[in-house]
């Protein structure tokens, strides 16, 4: 501390100064107490911190380096506080040895030792990225999206053909001026048209982070409390909540709360649905001391069989760190992850990252995105595309339309999800034609998984699914008074982004009518079913419970490959297979089942291919009686 009383004070005004956030005169004071003493060491320190506040990072370094060059020990922290301005900067190569000078002082508080190394760490991992960049070339999407406004938090439907996004408009009629409303807009040909405000959600409050299901039928989007308000007829429990419509005859019907226990007390928000729009992934944080979230972690949240979300869950340790977690994304593959945070690796602050789910559901190790997508500065609120060609950031580099701005960049193949496309079409009665409401279990065949389940629009009997591409699928549906479907489709061939169109006719439950089984599978001249057959079974057993009164026939069939006595012994012991899983396992009725092997003497195809050999193999479910 200085003896000069001029200097000292100037420096007890730049403190009032400094209290009252007068930053500007609160310099000038410290200016002046330095010109009265040069060793002023208090006054170098002060006017870092200002400069901080301010969030002048160069003139608060250089002020933090004349504080240790009067005194290298007076402040030890000071290498600490040095280090983190220059990461603050991108200055890698000054940052390191100032973290490694900090961890050579004694007695240091364990949590500051951490972050040192940490910072280090991320020093190590940006030397290897900046000689190691990836390929990035972010396009502007156009005046179509962007305005001279901000335009952040994107997300997008299963066919790549809606865009809904925040934008801060100016309003009158909010506090402060400005309202984050949600927008959308459509493409047609890989042209965006001009978005406009979505009618029925927005108010004179904050609306912003949309996430819209694969369907475009369900969006969830967060709304914070204002003076006791969360905009509309809207009610929380504090903070932050998430918030859910559903669009009903082509109108977003007014937003609820998406309730306990996804909600509390503390901050939830930037939610991302799943594609099926049954889970839904979104941050929640604790309120600091000074109002802002902290210990902001990625949950999740299932819908259940009775409607209800279930008690939100933390992801693995593996994703969530001590640190901040931001911006979650799940991709529509449904293994895919993206999201940002300064709790791994990186190139310092915020940076994305992505990670997968193996087999086994666990998340894997996350992998940064990579420099130059990610920089020293905050990186946030990435999107990717359902086919994974394109990821989606908001960014106010120059050259845009003002403030935030909306970009797209092809993203590199070591960062991209499973390619996903999406099956689309109608369920109807087959005898009326008119829409029929249906629930869908879609089949991963070579994963032998269930992908997702779904139900058919209950107005217009539409559907549309995110599947990935190159992959073979089966399909069973079913609904109260028709009989089940089931049916294969291969998307191994199908370009990513086309969609496969499937349109189901449904045939009323009526005696003696059949319908062939086709997720049924055995081994060649085998009658033991194989794994991927217990989901048709599955549903077969759920149409029985639905119609308690059905009794059924299963009848085996074949092609005429084989002597006729082998085969109508094979087609028998098949249908004898499935009866058995449905009484054993599933606890049907062994009186509501019956069995008969046909050989390859009722054939629905020819048999001189092996196309129609193949539709010849089958087993047929016929009502008996109900």
């Amino acid at each position: 501390m200085t003896t000069n009383k001029k200097a000292i004070s100037a420096f007890e005004n730049a403190i009032s100064s400094f209290d009252l956030r007068n930053y500007e005169l609160a310099i000038a004071y410290l200016d002046q107490a330095i010109d009265k003493d040069k060793g002023f060491i208090d006054a170098y320190l002060m006017k870092f911190e200002v400069y901080s506040e301010m969030g002048d990072y160069p003139n608060a370094e250089e002020a933090l380096e004349n504080a240790v060059s009067v005194n290298e020990d007076y402040y030890r922290n000071a290498y600490y506080f040095l280090g983190l301005l220059e990461m603050q900067q991108g200055k890698y190569e000054e940052a390191k040895p100032h973290f490694e000078k900090y961890l050579t002082y004694q007695n240091l508080r364990p949590d500051m030792v951490a972050k040192a190394n940490k910072e280090i760490a991320n020093c190590n991992f940006a030397f290897t990225a900046l000689e190691k960049p990836v390929d990035f070339e972010p396009q502007n999407m156009g005046e179509a999206i962007n305005t001279k406004n901000a335009e952040y938090y994107p997300s997008i439907t299963a066919d790549g053909g809606q865009f809904v996004y925040t934008r801060l408009v100016d309003d009158a009629r909010s506090f402060g001026g400005k309202n984050e409303n949600i927008y959308s807009s459509n493409s047609r040909d890989n042209i965006w048209f001009p978005a406009v405000p979505l009618n029925g959600l927005n108010t004179e409050y904050n609306e912003g982070a949309p996430t819209i299901s694969g369907d475009g039928k369900t969006l969830v989007f967060t709304a914070c409390e204002l003076h006791g308000e969360y905009g509309g007829e809207r009610t929380g429990f504090g903070s932050c909540d998430l918030f859910i419509s559903y669009k009903v005859d082509g109108k977003w019907q007014p937003a609820t709360n998406i309730g306990k226990p996804i909600n509390s007390k503390y901050w939830e928000t930037q939610p991302s649905l799943t594609a099926d729009g049954k889970t839904v992934f979104f941050i929640r944080g604790k309120h600091g001391n000074d109002r802002k979230p902290k210990d902001q972690d990625i949950y999740y949240s299932r819908i259940k069989d009775d409607g209800k979300w279930s008690i939100p869950v933390k992801i693995s340790p593996r994703v969530n760190t001590p640190d901040q977690e931001e911006s979650v994304f799940i991709h529509p593959d449904g293994s895919t992850l993206y999201f940002s945070s300064n709790g791994h690796p990186g190139m310092g602050g915020l940076d994305l990252y992505v990670t997968r789910r193996d087999s086994g559901g666990r998340w894997q190790k996350p992998v940064n995105l990579g420099y130059p997508i990610n920089t020293y500065k905050d990186e946030n609120s990435i999107l990717v595309s359902p086919d994974g060609q394109l990821a989606y950031f908001a960014s106010d580099r120059e050259g845009g339309f003002g403030d935030l701005d909306l970009y797209s960049f092809e993203l590199h193949e070591k960062v991209k999800p499973l390619s996903t496309t999406f099956a689309r079409g109608k369920v109807v009665d087959a005898n009326t034609g008119k829409p029929v409401i249906a629930d869908f279990v879609i089949t991963n065949i070579d994963e032998r998984r269930k992908n997702q389940t779904f139900s058919s629009d209950p107005k217009t009997g539409e559907f549309i699914v995110a599947v990935a591409t190159d992959r073979n699928y089966a399909v069973t549906v079913r609904a109260a008074g028709y009989l089940p479907h089931s049916q294969t489709f291969s998307l191994s061939k199908a370009p990513a982004g086309k969609g496969y169109d499937i349109n189901i006719e449904l045939e009323p439950i009526d005696i003696g009518k059949t319908v062939v089984l086709e997720n049924l599978y055995f081994d060649t001249d085998s009658a033991i079913l194989k794994d991927n057959s217990t989901h048709e079974l599955s549903q077969l057993a759920s149409f029985l419970r639905l119609h308690p009164d059905i009794v059924i026939e299963l009848g085996g069939h074949t092609d005429t490959q084989g002597e006729e006595e082998y085969n109508l012994d094979l087609s028998k012991r098949r249908a004898e297979a499935a009866k058995l899983y449905l009484t054993l396992t599933e606890q049907i009725r062994e009186d509501r089942i019956k069995t008969k092997g046909y050989g390859s003497a009722d054939p629905i195809a020819s048999n001189e291919t092996e196309e129609g050999r193949a539709k010849n193999r089958r087993t047929e479910l016929k009502i008996i009686d109900f």
